[in-house]
């Protein structure tokens, strides 16, 4: 069971308090952190989780990816991975897998069993299950599958923000019925279920239960102080229901992706630092400038709209002008005004907790402008130094903890598009990332974010690189308090509590410290070569159509600006 950002210093004193009996039954095996990919966040996290593998060696980074050959944007799903998953592997070896809602499964893989895809989806016409054959009985048993929340993007007061928590009740509750049909109907060995709800509860009410939060509010508090707590006690009701349906000599296993903690109220602007340094440069030319002259107020209208046009205006605006709203947005996002040909190092600010940078070099980008070997590894000194002289501008401490290489965390095949450095928004105090504009050169580049948020998609939350585990059935050790486990150790131990050999091409471990001495006497730890396999060719990740869905559905959960 998966619980997107399931943090433990919010659930640990729930269970503490008996919130959660269920929970606090599976934490009587062995219970622990665990450390998620870098950055942590959702598409390489999961992906990482279900290869056994990091993003270096199945190519998935983030919710947006590069188009080959261009610096336009793409969003990721299933076919940017160029790893194989445990649902495969398991399928291969005669085990049938159920997988529900997991981020990164669209579109579904042919398993052994059934596969739902997750928040990738694009819609619920999309063919996003296997087998096709079941979608009739689905409907006829659990309805039409909600995918989104109605008014995520639109939470002006606070009768939208309590619909909001229904709507997520709604789907929990559906996707509940759904497993129970599924599981009556098809009896797995394997069952794979992700919960979207603490992440986005945790994301956009943290303000409401935090009373150290810059942005708390004591009097929305008294109606929404308890919802991450009640998202969290639902979900545990579920867990129950689904131990019940556990052989005697299964195991339970609770997992999330990545925690989670307050946001910060500092914000950067990293491409207008990356000006002010003479590392990136707007385009200069007529066009550009007299665009540049009317981007503000574009993008206040823009701004405007997108919060007072309900999802269902959108939607008809967009059926009846289709293209006009690609061909706006480009004109309103600052990304697009760069100048390549005089760019060194960028970053991609529209993506939220993107705080990563990009060297512009020769040979990988089209309009790269940096060669490789000393003068690339020059620049990323250089800019490794002056990032971390960036301050606080109240208390004058560093902003950034740590500046990551990609070669210090990442390695494989598919270490190319990653981002040549990465801030650690994630440690301390933290930080956010927001777009920087053309017409803001000069502004300051370290700002403090207002009290009361800029938009309805506003996060008063974010994601931690320590999420949890908790394992607990047949064969594992009671009472075990695990430490140093990782996201990617996962995928081995799954195949190895079914009795696989372990390919030896996974980065991750079998958490044999979780298992007693008898269970492992019996049944060793067991691995296997696996040969190179050809390289998946490059495909297009979304129709055009696909991507407005996906690009709107990001945007409304407050991932993209």
């Amino acid at each position: 069971m998966g619980l997107d950002g399931g943090s433990w210093n919010v659930l640990e004193p729930l269970t503490r308090a008996g919130s959660l009996p269920n929970l606090a039954r599976v934490m009587g095996g062995a219970w622990g952190p665990l450390e998620s990919t870098i950055p942590p966040v959702t598409p390489p996290a999961w992906t990482s989780f279900m290869t056994g593998k990091n993003p270096g060696k199945h190519g998935v980074y983030h919710f947006v990816e590069l188009e080959p050959g261009t610096y336009r944007l793409r969003y990721t799903n299933a076919r940017s991975r160029k790893a194989r998953t445990i649902w495969s592997i398991l399928s291969e070896a005669g085990r049938r897998v159920a997988v529900v809602n997991v981020p990164m499964t669209f579109p579904p893989e042919p398993v052994d069993g059934f596969m739902v895809s997750g928040m990738d989806t694009p819609d619920a016409n999309s063919d996003f299950v296997h087998p096709r054959s079941l979608v009739p009985d689905i409907r006829t048993a659990v309805g039409a599958l909600k995918l989104d929340l109605h008014y995520l993007g639109f939470m002006h007061n606070d009768a939208r923000r309590a619909q909001v928590l229904r709507e997520l009740a709604e789907i929990d509750e559906q996707r509940l019925r759904l497993l129970l049909y599924l599981l009556e109907r098809a009896p797995v060995e394997v069952l794979m279920v992700v919960w979207g709800s603490p992440d986005t509860s945790q994301h956009h009410f943290w303000h409401y239960a935090d009373p150290a939060h810059h942005r708390y509010d004591a009097g929305g508090a008294t109606r929404f102080g308890t919802a991450i707590a009640d998202v969290h006690r639902r979900l545990d009701r579920h867990l129950g229901t689904l131990m019940n349906r556990l052989a005697s000599d299964g195991v339970v296993m609770v997992v999330s992706d990545h925690g989670f903690g307050p946001t910060s109220s500092k914000i950067i602007y990293l491409n207008r630092y990356l000006a002010e340094l003479g590392l990136l440069a707007y385009r200069q030319n007529g066009r550009a400038s007299a665009s540049r002259l009317l981007a503000p107020t574009l993008r206040r209208l823009d701004r405007t709209l997108r919060g007072l046009l309900s999802p269902e205006r959108k939607m008809r605006l967009n059926a009846l002008l289709p293209g006009l709203r690609a061909r706006w947005e480009a004109s309103v996002s600052a990304f697009n005004a760069i100048d390549w040909g005089a760019t060194k190092a960028y970053c991609n600010e529209s993506v939220s907790s993107s705080a990563q940078i990009w060297i512009n070099m020769k040979g990988r980008q089209p309009e790269g402008t940096v060669a490789p070997g000393a003068e690339y590894r020059e620049l990323v000194d250089f800019l490794s130094d002056r990032l971390c002289t960036l301050k606080d501008p109240v208390s004058g401490h560093p902003l950034i903890r740590r500046v990551i290489r990609k070669e210090q965390v990442y390695a494989g095949p598919y270490l190319g598009p990653a981002p040549d450095l990465m801030l650690a928004w994630w440690e301390g105090d933290g930080f956010a990332v927001k777009p920087s504009r053309p017409e803001d050169l000069g502004m300051p580049v370290v700002a403090e974010a207002s009290a009361a948020g800029t938009g309805p998609a506003e996060w008063s939350g974010n994601h931690r690189l320590e999420g949890i585990l908790a394992v607990h059935g047949a064969g594992i050790k009671p009472g075990t308090r695990v430490s140093g486990a990782r996201i990617v150790d996962l995928a081995p131990t799954l195949l190895h509590l079914l009795d696989q050999p372990i390919p030896d091409d996974m980065d991750g471990r079998v958490l044999t410290e979780i298992f007693d001495a008898e269970y492992l006497r019996r049944r060793p730890v067991t691995s296997r070569s696996v040969a190179d396999l050809k390289a998946p060719e490059d495909a297009a990740t979304y129709s055009e159509e696909e991507s407005e869905k996906i690009k709107r559905r990001l945007q409304d959960l407050g991932y993209l600006e």
